[in-house]
């Protein structure tokens, strides 16, 4: 057996080492693979700390300053869950080329450019109605090209990461990521509580707009410095990009897996942020803090979790970290103003350790269980149903959250928010149940 590892290793370790032609006819060697898997982790830290400034308590507030009601404050949250429905047609254009490099770094590009823009709406149109359907509209379009990168690059990186050593890698890549867009969120916080606090919101957030078009052309260099293995074009029609992912009967139960999942998370994910903002109303720094902690565990979990995953199976860390998180959002339930700062610190560590897990073994599963000549269009279709699914999610949860009632059990006052976060939680450990299923397809 010790035999046999140590070969499997030497032929893993020699097909790295293989050149492969590139761009200019120039070939890839075993430096260009590592350089590359450096770079993606560097263009981790980016791609998280535009994600962090233009989501979550950010985007809430600003949106709240532009006059958005929670309902439509978490409409727009999920917009970019929305649009990942056009992965399914990305695919075909991805599928259809040799070389992705250039579509995905210059489609990257123009989407964090276009976030950046968000935040200059009120320089350029003052009606408030107008400047808020402005603002949707672009961070629609943004997300727009934002679908066509997502499952494009996802394949690039497992291009340039050997089996062996994914777990430990896509552990490292997270907690790297999540580290910068923690102190990233601390400083842009304390930012905004000062201009918040001298009555120059608005003035905060194009300070924020600025470091996102920084970071977005930091972003660039890094995608536009990483070798690209070429891969064969497989040409696909639409129809097969709809059904024949749904017609696999195996990899039917993982679509319907991430289906439920995203029923599960979006019925209330985009309202957590919106809570903390104007039900809790806590300062940005403190929900930077908060981030803080959870950041923290969670640049130690992916590792644990990116171990486990290695040592047992991805389903394992995936339905643990899951189960982890339906517990978390239940607790919410009993999440009040009085409650909060005795609450918020542990229900964010331990939210933190399972997103962890939840990240590296959600990316990596959809990836695992898809034929490798198929991989792209098999995942961007699972990523189309499962958005949309989740849109509709969210949409039903700002529905349920007009017609929940305001009530107060034992003394403890419960809003329609918190009854939507023990919502969530119930279904995403009835998802944790339902991905049994995928036992018997073997990894």
């Amino acid at each position: 057996m010790c035999y046999r590892s140590s070969m499997i290793e030497a032929v893993l370790l020699l097909k790295e080492k293989v050149s492969r032609t590139y761009f200019s006819g120039t070939t890839m060697t075993a430096t260009d693979y590592s350089k590359g898997r450096n770079l993606f982790i560097a263009e981790g830290c980016c791609a998280n700390g535009i994600v962090t400034l233009t989501t979550g308590a950010f985007l809430s507030g600003y949106a709240n300053s532009l006059g958005a009601t929670d309902s439509i404050n978490g409409i727009i949250g999920s917009i970019p869950v929305l649009l990942c429905t056009l992965q399914m047609f990305s695919s075909i254009l991805l599928e259809s080329l040799c070389r992705k490099k250039c579509l995905i770094s210059s489609f990257s590009f123009i989407h964090r450019l276009l976030l950046a823009s968000v935040f200059f709406v009120p320089l350029f149109i003052k009606n408030p109605g107008f400047r808020l359907a402005a603002v949707i509209g672009i961070y629609g379009a943004a997300h727009f090209f934002g679908a066509f990168i997502g499952t494009g690059t996802g394949n690039w990186i497992l291009q340039l990461v050997p089996q062996h050593m994914r777990g430990n890698y896509l552990g490292k890549k997270d907690s790297f990521a999540f580290a910068f867009s923690t102190i990233l969120s601390l400083i842009m916080g304390f930012v905004m509580d000062r201009f918040r606090s001298s009555s120059m919101e608005q003035t905060g957030f194009l300070v924020v707009g600025t470091v996102v078009f920084f970071i977005a052309c930091t972003d660039f260099w890094c995608l536009s410095s990483i070798s690209e293995p070429e891969s064969q074009p497989h040409r696909q029609k639409l129809q097969d990009a709809v059904w024949k992912p749904l017609a696999d009967r195996e990899y039917r139960k993982v679509m319907l897996t991430y289906m439920f999942w995203n029923l599960a998370l979006q019925i209330a994910g985009p309202f957590f942020s919106v809570y903390m903002v104007t039900g809790l109303k806590l300062d940005y720094t403190y929900i930077t803090f908060l981030g803080l902690i959870s950041s923290t565990v969670r640049v130690l979990a992916a590792w644990l979790w990116g171990r486990l995953a290695d040592a047992t199976s991805w389903l394992l860390a995936a339905r643990c970290s899951m189960g982890m998180l339906g517990l978390v959002h239940a607790s919410w339930f009993f999440m009040t103003p009085d409650t909060c700062y005795t609450l918020q610190p542990v229900l964010q560590a331990l939210s933190g350790a399972a997103w962890g897990g939840i990240a590296i073994s959600v990316f990596n599963l959809q990836y695992h269980y898809a034929p490798a000549e198929k991989r792209v269009l098999y995942v961007s279709s699972n990523s189309s149903y499962a958005g949309l699914c989740g849109f509709l999610s969210t949409l039903l949860g700002a529905f349920l959250l007009r017609v929940f009632p305001t009530l107060e059990i034992g003394g403890l006052p419960i809003t329609g928010m918190q009854m939507l976060f023990l919502l969530s939680g119930i279904l995403i450990l009835g998802c944790v149940f339902y991905m049994g299923r995928l036992r018997s397809v073997s990894l």
